[in-house]
């Protein structure tokens, strides 16, 4: 070791401690620098920054893809409206009633509004910019009639909607504004696909009230038009009509139901059809018809300016199934119903034309004591059993099970004319029609038909009567059936079908044996009402 220099009796140390001093210095701070024993600070800072990103992306990551839109299903344009709306988790099971609507989302506010809203499908009007003006131009436009310009066009309005969950009902005003939608709709569905239910409406039928110099659109090049561009859709045509009560109030016909049916029997698409809400009770003989020649067909129920009842819209809704009506109708009147139709445990509003096998199923449908072959739709199950005075009535209407109650109507003998039933009728207090109705209305929940047997054509004017005055009084929801027990010729059995149009049409027709053959076809052409053929066992 080198000896410092000696200054007189001292040693000079300062440098050389100074020396020491610094090389403790920074032996120390080798020892400060070193964490762990084994890493230096600027390799913690390292790999300290490295676990936060691998934290960050473990909790970044996930966020994104959590928080990303989820891909949009594949859905068909064709496919069902309800089965969309469940898939898209708007309802909670296939019913009609629980789809919601906007209507005329014509211009871009209307559509923004509609697209902010909770509903469900969107309706609009299409037509083309200035259609029936020199300055018509081939530009599909959202715009209801007498609007022949608008602010929004078909192209943005689907991109609009497509980044939306909602459904779609384009209405055409017009034909010339049909096929260039059509290429439309097949251009956005190729390149981004429309992933929803497309539905197409125009009025191609005169309808109610309608006089004959209005036209609707042209039926057969409209069905052309989208079998032949783009026919993965739900057709939805249907009748103009004209409803100003209480002039204009009259409501389907069979002839405007049938010609629909001819229009649209062979399409391969799911078929709704429009219906005014204000007269689909009335023409429930027709609509029904319709609505039950095809599982592809549905109704759906709109509304002008006039509210319909909410009696009526329960007899629509308990005549048919929950899936097979949807309800395009406006506030207060919509909450209205869907309260009372949740809220619905008094009379069903039974159709006396509609299925008796229907009537018994759904009267019975939770009572496992009844007839296994009711409850399954077989006829053989039905029980039949005649009523001849008052007592025996009050007996059948309290068995719970229920069936077809057989009533032999003939004259009063002390005021002919009069129905009464059976024998009673040379009694001092007959057992009255009239009465017997009024008996029914009382217990309208007992899950009983009425067949009745009468005598002659007088008798049945007179049933009729009661029978139209008991239904317009809301008293008579159950099946009834009628028979003539008069030998019949051709001419007499047509006679008796023409007095039930006339009368009272909501009824099941029951044709004898002995009338069955002579009948066909001319006396069952045109007729509206069920039919069922009465056969002795013999001619089984």
């Amino acid at each position: 070791m080198e000896t410092p220099p000696k200054i007189g009796s001292h040693y000079y140390s300062e440098k050389w401690m100074k020396t020491d001093h610094e090389g403790g210095g920074l032996n120390q701070k080798r020892e400060q620098d070193l964490y762990l024993d084994c890493v230096t600070k600027k390799q913690l800072i390292m790999i300290s920054t490295a676990v936060g990103l691998v934290f960050l992306i473990i909790i970044i990551v996930p966020a994104v893809i959590l928080t990303r839109p989820a891909p949009v299903p594949p859905f068909s344009t064709g496919g069902d409206m309800l089965d969309f709306l469940v898939q898209s988790g708007e309802i909670s099971e296939h019913d009609g009633l629980l789809a919601t609507w906007f209507h005329r989302a014509n211009s871009k506010e209307e559509m923004n509004k509609a697209l902010a809203s909770d509903v469900m499908i969107l309706e609009a009007d299409v037509t083309l910019e200035g259609y029936g003006t020199p300055d018509q131009k081939p530009v599909p436009i959202m715009a209801h009639p007498p609007d022949v310009y608008s602010d929004n066009n078909l192209n943005q309005w689907l991109d609009a909607v497509l980044n939306t969950r909602k459904g779609i009902k384009l209405d055409f005003k017009s034909l010339e504004s049909v096929g260039f939608s059509l290429d439309l709709l097949k251009q956005k569905n190729s390149r981004r696909g429309i992933n929803r239910p497309v539905w197409l409406n125009a009025d191609i039928l005169r309808g109610p009230n309608v006089p004959s110099f209005v036209h609707p659109v042209n039926a057969t090049r409209f069905l052309q038009l989208i079998k032949e561009t783009f026919p993965d859709v739900t057709l939805s045509p249907g009748w103009m009509v004209l409803y100003v009560p209480p002039i204009f109030i009259g409501t389907y016909s069979r002839d405007m139901v049938e010609d629909m049916y001819d229009l649209i029997k062979d399409v391969p698409q799911k078929v709704t059809f429009p219906v005014h809400a204000l007269l689909v009770r009335s023409g429930w003989q027709h609509i029904s018809w319709l609505l039950n020649q095809s599982p592809r067909f549905s109704l759906t129920l709109w509304q002008g300016s006039d509210h319909p009842n909410i009696s009526d819209l329960l007899f629509v809704r308990d005549n048919t199934q929950p899936a097979q009506v949807y309800y395009d109708i406006y506030e207060p009147t919509l909450s209205e119903f869907k309260e009372a139709a949740r809220n619905h445990s008094g009379v069903r509003r039974f159709y006396p034309g509609g299925n008796l096998m229907d009537f018994l199923h759904l009267a019975h449908n939770s009572n496992s004591n009844f007839l296994t072959d009711v409850t399954q739709h077989r006829s053989l199950g039905v029980r039949w059993f005649p009523v001849t005075n008052e007592a025996s009535l009050l007996a059948w209407l309290s068995d719970e099970d229920g069936g077809m109650l057989v009533l032999h109507v003939v004259s009063n003998r002390n005021q002919p004319g009069v129905p009464v039933l059976g024998d009673s009728g040379t009694s001092s207090e007959p057992f009255t029609l009239q009465h017997v109705l009024e008996l029914l209305g009382q217990r309208s929940n007992a899950p009983w038909g009425v067949y009745l047997q009468i005598h002659d054509h007088q008798l049945l004017e007179a049933s009729l009567k009661l029978l139209r005055a008991a239904y317009s009084a809301e008293e008579l929801y159950r099946p009834i059936w009628i028979s003539m027990e008069s030998s019949q010729s051709s001419n007499n059995t047509n006679n008796f079908l023409s007095t039930v149009e006339e009368l009272f049409p909501y009824i099941t027709v029951v044709l004898a044996e002995q009338n069955w053959r002579p009948l066909i076809p001319a006396a069952l052409t045109g007729l509206s009402q069920r039919l069922a053929v009465r056969l002795t066992s013999a001619s089984l």
